[in-house]
């Protein structure tokens, strides 16, 4: 599995340190990618059979043909993504973004994140400079004043903040958006394969008691996992809610975000029908209750 090494993976990290995935006889090895488009695209590529990611990547990837099973979502956020400038820069809102240079993750939450602010703020998005940058250049080129602000998810915002200290400007709105982040199937490994994801489900389920229940013990997990020091941990748990489901929302999201897409010319295509991405089979044998799509 392709995890995403971001706060939002806690699940499957507690799943792998407390034993979980081998006592319930889960065969998963998890390896590391920066974050959920890097991921999907190493399970489309054969490099993975199961992959976390957001919603935009998955619509992009639908718009082009491609196929994969959406197997549950494990957390949602409505405030991994920040706007992050610097004081004195005039940039205190959105709206203060119109002809400013913003680098973002292009394809990804952030850039959809950004573009939302913007178009709560009354603001045209072609009316920003838009920067496409990757997770190990993104501090770097604030840092530099290689562009105005940076719109970016977590951990990376956090980063920025730490690098610019009490020059640090933050522009959040927790109104906007609620973002999932769910685990996707391979096409290539779905057919036959319904015992392996039962077991993924039920480790992921114990994965999710443990949080609920040990919230301290289980975020020092991440912690040491990521390496995070406390200041990190305590700023990034505030905004995420763990949960093992397949909501209708789910759909609602997808459906929002590509017509988004299609229509702001971030990708091409005709609309799926994304229920037919959808594998609610695996996490209905273990927790019916958590699955809630209309079919």
């Amino acid at each position: 599995m392709a995890v995403a090494r971001l706060p939002l993976s806690l699940p499957l990290y507690v799943a792998e340190a407390r034993g979980f995935l081998s006592a319930e006889d889960a065969p998963v090895r998890i390896v590391d990618c920066d974050y959920g488009r890097r991921c999907l695209e190493r399970l489309l590529a054969g490099g993975a059979d199961l992959a976390t990611v957001a919603v935009l990547p998955l619509v992009d990837s639908a718009l082009r043909g491609e196929r994969f099973g959406v197997l549950a979502t494990i957390a949602t956020t409505r405030n991994d993504t920040k706007i992050v400038t610097r004081r004195g820069s005039g940039i205190d809102a959105a709206a203060a973004l119109v002809g400013r240079r913003v680098g973002t993750f292009v394809g990804t939450s952030a850039q959809y994140l950004l573009d939302l602010s913007l178009l709560a703020a009354g603001v045209d998005p072609a009316t920003v400079q838009v920067r496409a940058l990757q997770p190990a250049d993104a501090v770097g080129a604030l840092r530099a004043r290689e562009v105005d602000a940076l719109a970016v998810f977590e951990p990376y915002a956090w980063q920025a903040m730490q690098a610019l200290g009490s020059q640090a400007q933050v522009i959040t709105d927790r109104r906007l958006h609620v973002e999932p982040w769910s685990i996707v199937v391979s096409a290539r490994v779905l057919p036959g394969r319904d015992a392996q994801l039962r077991a993924l489900c039920r480790a992921l389920d114990r994965a999710m008691r443990f949080i609920a229940e040990q919230p301290d013990e289980a975020w020092a997990i991440l912690g040491r996992r990521l390496g995070y020091d406390a200041a990190a941990v305590a700023a990034m748990r505030r905004d995420i809610d763990f949960a093992l489901e397949l909501r209708q929302s789910l759909l609602t999201s997808l459906e929002g975000q590509a017509r988004w897409a299609l229509r702001g010319g971030h990708a091409r295509g005709t609309m799926p029908n994304f229920l037919d991405y959808l594998v609610p089979g695996p996490l209905e044998a273990v927790r019916p209750d958590a699955v809630t799509v209309v079919r």
